[in-house]
């Protein structure tokens, strides 16, 4: 298939460099709508086609192009990271109407980012996974960092002395992380999809997660230092997926090295300074879907 041998094997694909790369499974695409962006698009991807394959007109095939005519990464960016085959022309055109019905389906929007998978036979749809998308960088408080509903700010003990044997742990409603050092910067990403994919074979470990939000709006708390910042869901309800975190071992003992180096003499700015020059990046990432609506709340319990 065109679309897997763009992200797989694209050294395979036209037009062809050395080291070429094409974008759309670990960098998202982004939707266009303006006509002439397309059109501009589909034009440059045309040409390509001829220029490889000669004219083709008579033959029943079509320019298939990937990244889409319809994406930021089109064939028109400039970097030549796009790919283009001949392919049956009704299998184009069907697969043109899928790929509109997606964007409805799933609301993507212009400019909104969204991966590509390529599908495993003709008569399976590509879906877009990403829906939405959200990073802020935040300091663990105690080594604390929180997810929770707005309206779930209530601590539970059980599942922060689990998120310490487990680095992530949660009751439902609020969901612990637990870093191994207390005072440097770390970057928080939660992601909604249709389907979460798997986690990356880099993940330094990953569990999965549910947390549901009666709100549809989640708090990115640092325990004893106050919330970060919120992130408003598609909408409420029950989400499911997996959590997964990088950099976690390297960022701590990048942080008691910095500590072990500590004399009486040293600078009183010393240790921010070396926190904020920490060569790796302590990541947890949150990967999410939409299960299904909130439970109906129990009048008694309130």
């Amino acid at each position: 298939m065109h679309i897997y041998d763009a992200l797989n094997r694209p050294e395979r694909t036209f037009p062809s460099w050395p080291g070429k790369s094409v974008p759309g499974a670990k960098e998202p695409l982004h939707r266009v709508v303006g006509p002439k962006k397309i059109d501009d698009n589909r034009n440059k991807s045309i040409k390509e086609c001829k220029k490889v394959w000669g004219d083709y007109t008579g033959s029943g095939l079509e320019c298939d192009e990937y990244p889409f005519a319809s994406t930021k990464e089109g064939s028109t960016k400039g970097d030549n990271r796009f790919s283009v085959r001949l392919i049956d022309g009704k299998d184009n055109r069907k697969g043109g109407e899928r790929l509109n019905e997606t964007y409805t389906l799933n609301r993507v929007l212009n400019g909104d980012p969204f991966y590509g998978r390529s599908p495993t036979s003709r008569k399976t749809p590509l879906t877009m996974a990403l829906l939405a998308e959200h990073n802020v960088t935040v300091t663990p408080g105690r080594r604390v960092l929180e997810v929770y509903d707005a309206d779930a700010y209530l601590g539970d003990e059980a599942a922060l002395d689990a998120a310490e044997i487990q680095v992530v742990a949660g009751n439902g409603y609020h969901l612990y992380l637990v870093s191994l050092q207390p005072d440097m910067k770390v970057q928080m990403t939660i992601r909604i999809w249709d389907t979460p994919p798997a986690p990356p074979a880099e993940a330094e470990g990953h569990i999965d997660v549910s947390l549901e939000s009666e709100t549809g709006i989640l708090v990115i708390g640092q325990l004893d230092r106050g919330p970060a910042d919120e992130i408003t869901l598609p909408r409420p309800g029950v989400y499911e997926g997996h959590a997964w975190w990088q950099g976690r071992q390297a960022a701590a003992d990048y942080y008691n090295t910095t500590l072990a180096q500590l004399t009486d003499d040293s600078p009183e700015d010393q240790l921010t300074e070396a926190w904020d020059d920490c060569p790796v990046t302590e990541r947890y990432v949150l990967d999410l879907a939409y299960i299904r609506e909130p439970e109906p709340v129990d009048e008694d319990d309130l």
